[in-house]
């Protein structure tokens, strides 16, 4: 009987940590990740502004988000810390990447 609370407790504990992560877009962006084998994917997009994840793996995920900006015809500008700086004819683009945990970078790209 005591093996029985003990278990129930335990998956219920799991259970509503799971559901709790599940609200956490970094958390669904690492799975995505991890099951769909994209090299990024697409966090949340808005009007002028998207964020992406990727995983790091030894900076080839940094070089992936800036290969899928330069592909669109951006062409960077500057640099202040980081945050980069694009530009396409009249156009900017700010990217401001951080990491999240030590394996993933979530990339946040505003077009002005």
């Amino acid at each position: 009987m005591r093996l029985k609370w003990t278990l129930l407790i335990i998956g219920g504990i799991v259970l509503i940590t799971g559901v709790l992560l599940s609200f956490n877009p970094n958390v669904r962006g690492a799975a995505k990740l991890a099951i769909t084998g994209s090299p990024v994917v697409t966090l949340a997009s808005k009007e002028d502004t998207k964020t992406v994840m990727t995983k790091m793996n030894a900076g080839d995920g940094f070089k992936e988000v800036l290969w899928l900006i330069e592909t669109d015809g951006w062409l960077l500008t500057d640099q202040i810390g980081s945050t980069l700086i694009f530009s396409r004819d009249e156009e900017s683009l700010v990217l401001m990447m951080k990491m999240w945990t030590n394996q993933y970078i979530v990339a946040e790209m505003t077009e002005g």
